[in-house]
């Protein structure tokens, strides 16, 4: 592609070497050869014809030029940020012939005849004015082909912005048309959501002129579109609000036309006052319609005026419909429900961490491992890395803090995601009255964990009014504590009895998040915060065998009560879908419920023991247990 660089005000003839301007003389040189390759030149004195390549005129060059700028080459593209300048009268200032692909003018073209002319012997697929065309006589005068004209800016004609006296398929205003558009050929749409002042003027040419379509939007905010000779084919109004629609003012009418509402129109019920004048009946093919669910009419309100009334229309929504949202939100808050229970279950078993295999500094390490699964999720379970400590300060006390970090967690269906990034925190402390297990006993423990989740809603139906995969994130966080007392009883030799006592408090609190927009998801929800809490009694018996001396297997089963409980509300929100039912996030939930534990341990050496314990419990959501196996190597330092 050449481009003209900025050299300003160089007249006559500024186009012709290879790479830009080498100097003035050879540009004169070069203006007297027919043969100057691979551009021709016309040197009769009229002006320059470019025949090979694509052209660009840089901002800041200026062209005057004493003839017509021609283009006349097949398939090329011009394109205008200059300006362009011929004022000899009767003259164009800018040309076309040929197949000429495209041509886009964004800066200033002003000529004398016409700005802008695509002759007789031209076809330009498209036309797109985002600058000024200033003529005395026509902005634009077609008399050839052009299959798409675009004005976003401004055209200026002192007889007509736009004279057409053969074809253009497609005219789309969305500027100023300063002078009107007058056609004496075949204009087979016509798209106006800007301002024509002078209106549409048919006239007779060649032929009858045809106006195939005219969308118009200009009217009610300003002027009237005026009109005048041979009705187009179809009229559409375009109706951008009840204050903002089209109106078309008809004088000297000939023909008929059908009325229409534009397809894209939004619309509302009510009146549109004087949305065609100059027309009688029989000008129109029928005064009666219908849009979308609605019917309209023309109303013959006085004279030649006519006034839209559209009645019955109802705004059929677009996008995901509310019953498809609803039904996903119950199917998010199902899966919720099962990470709620992992985390609950994974806080409520960490009250249960202990280390109490002390050596001669009164400190205790251990690690291990642990899995939990619940057993009505799909296969949802999560692995973590354990390490327990604690300090012996008295033979009769200890206290002590864990970390549980969460290497991975399997959740098929991924609705629900969880980070692993930090683990959850515990902190004890315990009294006993003998150091054998027979005794008292009062362990107090606390915990607090927060985890990263990405929520993703699932698809339910389909179609345009299927709920959307919409995903975003927020954090989980779960805090707690625990008292627990027990009281051991040497039944027979190497056999204790531990009745147990305690009450629990937990929670676990999601942060309001709403989903991230997208192609795909065109109306993300916002979600309120889900909180959930708990407060439970305790009651059970444990019991320990020692089976040889260095080891013992145990066991408890106990019942744990909810005493008071707030089980929240999943819910959220998007205008443009409608209301949507906050879901229970626990509409039935299980009050009393069963926990079971078994286990083992073994002393490997002097203060030292591996240690592997199951954990069965039913969770508040009906049908819902989890089961948990660790396994620990405790070190006495």
């Amino acid at each position: 592609m050449k481009s003209l660089h900025s050299i300003p005000n160089i007249r006559l003839i500024l186009l012709i070497c290879l790479g830009g301007l080498a100097s003035t003389s050879q540009v004169m040189a070069a203006a007297c050869s027919t043969s100057v390759s691979p551009y021709a030149v016309d040197c009769d004195g009229s002006g320059v014809t470019w025949t090979a390549g694509s052209l660009v005129i840089n901002s800041g060059v200026t062209l005057l030029d004493t003839g017509n700028f021609i283009i006349n080459n097949s398939s090329s593209t011009f394109t205008n940020n200059g300006t362009i300048v011929n004022t000899s009268n009767g003259d164009n200032a800018f040309v076309t012939k040929g197949s000429v692909t495209s041509v886009t003018n964004n800066g200033n073209i002003t000529g004398s005849f016409s700005a802008f002319q695509n002759s007789g012997s031209g076809v330009l697929g498209t036309f797109t004015n985002n600058g000024t065309l200033t003529s005395a006589s026509y902005g634009l005068y077609n008399g050839g082909t052009i299959t798409n004209f675009v004005n976003t800016s401004v055209i200026t004609g002192g007889s007509y912005s736009i004279n057409n006296d053969r074809t253009i398929d497609v005219l789309t205003n969305s500027g100023t048309l300063s002078g009107g558009v007058q056609n004496s050929s075949t204009i087979n749409t016509l798209n106006n959501s800007g301002t024509i002042t002078g209106g549409v003027l048919m006239i007779n040419g060649m032929s009858s002129p045809v106006m195939g379509t005219l969308n118009n939007l200009q009217g009610a905010s300003s002027s009237a579109l005026t009109y005048s000779g041979k009705l187009p084919t179809n009229y559409n109004i375009i109706i951008n609000s009840p204050s903002n629609f089209g109106r078309l003012a008809v004088s000297s009418a000939s023909g008929i036309t059908t009325f229409g509402i534009y397809t894209g129109s939004i619309v509302a019920n009510g009146t549109y006052a004087a949305v065609l004048s100059g027309l009688s009946a029989g000008n129109l093919t029928a005064t009666t319609g219908t849009f979308g669910t609605g019917t309209w009419t023309l109303s013959n309100s006085s004279g030649s005026i006519w006034d839209l009334i559209l009645a019955g229309y109802v705004v059929v929504p677009t996008g995901p419909s509310t019953a498809d949202t609803q039904q996903s939100l119950v199917n998010t808050a199902s899966a919720l429900q099962n990470i709620y229970t992992l985390q609950n279950t994974v806080l409520a078993n960490s009250f249960s961490y202990d280390c109490n295999e002390f050596g001669v500094n009164n400190i205790c390490v251990s690690a291990g491992g642990r899995n939990t699964a619940v057993s009505a999720a799909n296969g949802l379970n999560n692995t973590s890395a354990l390490l327990i400590a604690a300090y012996r300060p008295h033979p009769n006390y200890r206290i002590g803090a864990y970390a549980d970090q969460n290497l991975s967690v399997n959740n098929a269906g991924s609705t629900v995601n969880l980070g692993n990034n930090t683990p959850l925190i515990g902190l004890f402390g315990a009294w006993n009255e003998r150091l054998d297990g027979t005794g008292a006993e009062v362990k107090v423990s606390a915990a607090y964990g927060q985890k990263n989740t990405t929520v993703t809603r699932g698809v339910v139906g389909t179609g345009t009014a299927a709920s959307e995969a919409g995903s975003g994130s927020s954090q989980l966080n779960s805090q707690g504590a625990q008292v627990m007392a027990k009281y051991g009883f040497g039944i027979i030799e190497d056999v204790i009895v531990s009745p147990y006592i305690g009450m629990r408090y937990t929670q676990n609190n999601m942060g309001g998040y709403t989903e991230g927009a997208s192609s795909s998801v065109t109306a993300p929800l916002t979600y309120s915060e889900l909180n959930t809490n708990a407060t439970t009694a305790l009651v059970g018996v444990g019991t320990s065998y020692k089976i040889i001396p260095a080891a013992t297997v145990f066991a408890s089963a106990g019942v744990e009560t909810d005493t008071n409980t707030a089980n929240g509300t999943y819910s959220a929100t998007n205008s443009s879908i409608g209301a949507l039912t906050p879901v229970n996030f626990n509409a039935n939930p299980v009050r009393t419920r069963p926990t079971a534990t078994l286990g083992a341990y073994y002393d490997v050496a002097k203060n030292q023991r591996l240690g592997v314990t199951g954990i069965y419990r039913q969770e508040a959501y009906q049908a819902v247990s989890t089961t948990t196996v660790m396994a620990t190597y405790t070190i006495g330092l």
